[in-house]
């Protein structure tokens, strides 16, 4: 494909308008999302505060009913939640009170089926949605007033892998925008990362497509402050470090194994993320069950140890602050672990909150840094 770089600059450098607003969400909330379905319960999003001291947990705001928000996120200036609410393939959004809480503006549908991951555009107009079953990617624009529009655009992949269970068809799994606006998408069916520009119109503008190894079953991604962008691969139980070219592609530059493990043990990666400082690379391994560290002394990550995650099956964690909040879905916890800054380890603190099923943890839009 020819370099895109040109239209990219035009496209994603014009200015535009933002929305003016203050977060209302204290520091120390953190925001939880639940499987609902699995964990017999409404009660999806729950608020919770954060001692500061010990990284606890104590119940802070009303429990808000949703149907299996299996991702949260925050509009760029935080005054609004988003959820993706998989089994019904609708994204539900949120105004954000005084103190936190959320009150339900209104529901539109993903456009695919099993939504499982929201991207929302740095400038704050539009939502997108990676439908995992329905193998497609669905823009929603942002209303004046913080509310979602219907679908501006539905771009739906195809392809598939070697994995005849797993990768039959095209199964989107993230949708995660650059620092620059360029939006990665990661198929875990067809083993690649699309790359793609939001117009102005909410129409998404294909820029590259960039093959995985055969049968990584790519899910999550995180971009590292140099650019390099990290993938896990679920089904090879790797992580894919990649160097971005100027045309969007991603290029696969080393492949390691996403956790030791124990011999023959069927491992599924799932989040990952970078440190503030881009030192350490954190990787979530279900199977495993553990958080897996890595020094990013270089592009391809170097392990350094394997903690346990205190729970079964982490499905996602955020770093929020000095602590590591871990998801852990089959568990029906969230752990937490004190983050040593200097050898990147993280430490179980003891403390674990009992939250049935949970799926995405959020920190407050002060603390959170950047979501991936």
């Amino acid at each position: 494909m020819a370099s895109a770089s040109p239209e990219r600059a035009e496209s994603l450098g014009e200015p535009r308008e933002r929305r003016t607003g203050t977060s209302l969400v204290p520091p120390d909330l953190v925001y939880i999302g639940s499987y609902t379905a699995n964990a017999g319960t409404a009660h999806a999003i729950t608020g919770w505060r954060q001692d500061p001291e010990s990284g606890r947990l104590e119940p802070a705001l009303s429990p808000v009913a949703a149907v299996d928000p299996s991702w949260i996120a925050w509009h760029p200036e935080g005054t609004h939640l988003y959820a993706a609410s998989e089994s019904a393939a609708q994204v539900l959004s949120y105004a954000v009170a005084d103190g936190g809480e959320l009150t339900l503006l209104g529901t539109q549908p993903s456009g695919g089926a099993d939504p499982c991951h929201l991207g929302v555009e740095p400038q704050g107009r539009f939502v997108v949605a990676a439908n995992y079953s329905g193998g497609s990617v669905g823009v929603l624009a942002i209303g004046p007033d913080g509310a979602l529009r219907p679908p501006h655009d539905l771009v739906e992949h195809a392809g598939n892998g070697p994995d005849p269970e797993r990768q039959g068809s095209a199964h989107a799994h993230m949708a995660l925008f650059a620092p620059d606006g360029l939006l990665y998408v990661a198929d875990l069916g067809t083993d690649d990362v699309r790359s793609y520009a939001v117009e102005p119109s909410g129409r998404l503008r294909h820029v590259a497509t960039s093959p995985m190894p055969e049968g990584t079953g790519p899910r999550h991604l995180a971009v590292h402050p140099s650019g390099t962008v990290y993938v896990t691969g679920e089904l090879d139980s790797t992580v894919v470090a990649c160097a971005p070219e100027a045309d969007g592609r991603l290029r696969p530059v080393a492949a390691v194994p996403a956790t030791a493990g124990e011999p023959g043990e069927r491992n599924y990666p799932s989040h990952l993320e970078c440190s503030p400082d881009g030192r350490f690379l954190y990787v979530a391994n279900r199977g495993a069950d553990c958080l897996t560290v890595f020094a990013l002394d270089g592009a391809v990550p170097r392990p350094l140890a394997d903690v346990p995650a205190g729970g079964r099956w982490p499905r996602h964690f955020a770093l929020i602050g000095d602590f590591l909040y871990v998801a852990n879905q089959e568990g029906d916890s969230v752990t937490v672990f004190r983050r040593d800054p200097d050898t990147g380890l993280p430490h179980p603190t003891g403390h674990a909150t009992r939250v049935p099923s949970p799926s995405c943890v959020l920190g407050a839009p002060s603390r959170r840094g950047r979501q991936s």
